[in-house]
């Protein structure tokens, strides 16, 4: 009889989450202003801002959406980008401010980020942002605590390009006393994965991750999605995993959700700051 791993759901977790934060929003002596800056024609960035807008109205924030360097504004530069951050910034109404990444190559990312005002970066990439916990790394905590295991001793592998996601969730890992390593894609890769007791992947690689790359019992996280087509999401992780895996996040619906969840969550929290 094949191993089938348990899914973890994360809409209705997410769902859970969004009724909290609605009663919370109720109580708050105006709704709280979120600004996302989406830059470029990327459908699945266009996807995401979208369910972040569905998610905000759905609980009562005021999303306000900043589309450029794409179809509206194709000769958008980074000044304006920045000149929009400064307006943003200083703009009372707004608690919450997100950048959609990726960005465009043209774009200095991290110069972008750092521009958002500390007390306003709701993704706690910012290097001065010491309050604010990234609402990836909130999810998959969230997801950690939801296997219900012990994960004393346990070797974590990230699996991710991109030091910005990477580095911040390696750190928060090991301050709970987790063994925690980053790798990028590369031939090394199948060694790495297969000596991990939680794998994490946050790569955006459709069936990066196979079966015989994974082994037995291994909590698999999967962070990395893209779409297919217009209507098809896709993860890093292979479905077969599943046959492996003792816990495995689906996509779509898993990992998702939740993000969208816990980017709310700070949305509501600073909006609580500002307000007070």
């Amino acid at each position: 009889m094949k191993n089938s791993a348990q899914l973890i759901d994360g809409k209705a977790l997410a769902d859970k989450i969004l009724l909290e934060l609605k009663d919370k929003v109720a109580q708050l002596s105006r709704p709280p202003g979120l600004a996302v800056i989406l830059i470029g024609d990327d459908p699945a960035s266009h996807r995401y801002v979208k369910k972040k807008k569905e998610a905000s109205q759905k609980i009562g924030i005021n999303f306000c959406d900043y589309l450029c360097g794409g179809k509206f504004y194709p000769n958008t530069s980074e000044k304006e980008i920045l000149e929009m951050i400064d307006f943003l910034n200083k703009d009372k109404t707004i608690d919450a401010i997100i950048v959609q990444l990726p960005l465009p190559k043209k774009f200095n990312t991290q110069k972008i980020i750092n521009a958002i005002d500390p007390k306003k970066d709701i993704d706690g990439f910012h290097p001065k942002n010491k309050t604010i916990v990234s609402p990836l790394i909130q999810a998959i905590n969230e997801v950690l605590k939801q296997t219900k295991e012990n994960l004393k001793g346990k070797k974590i592998l990230i699996v991710s390009k991109n030091p910005i996601f990477a580095d911040p969730l390696k750190q928060s890992l090991e301050k709970q006393g987790l063994k925690t390593e980053t790798v990028k894609p590369d031939a090394k890769l199948v060694e790495k994965t297969k000596q991990a007791d939680i794998l994490v992947t946050v790569v955006g690689q459709p069936g990066l991750i196979k079966k015989t790359m994974v082994k037995k019992n291994t909590i698999v996280i999967d962070a990395g999605t893209t779409l297919i087509g217009e209507n098809k999401w896709q993860g890093d992780v292979d479905p077969k995993v599943a046959e492996v895996a003792s816990w495995l996040t689906p996509v779509p619906g898993g990992v998702g959700p939740l993000t969208v969840a816990f980017l709310l969550k700070n949305t509501v929290e600073l909006a609580k700051i500002n307000q007070s």
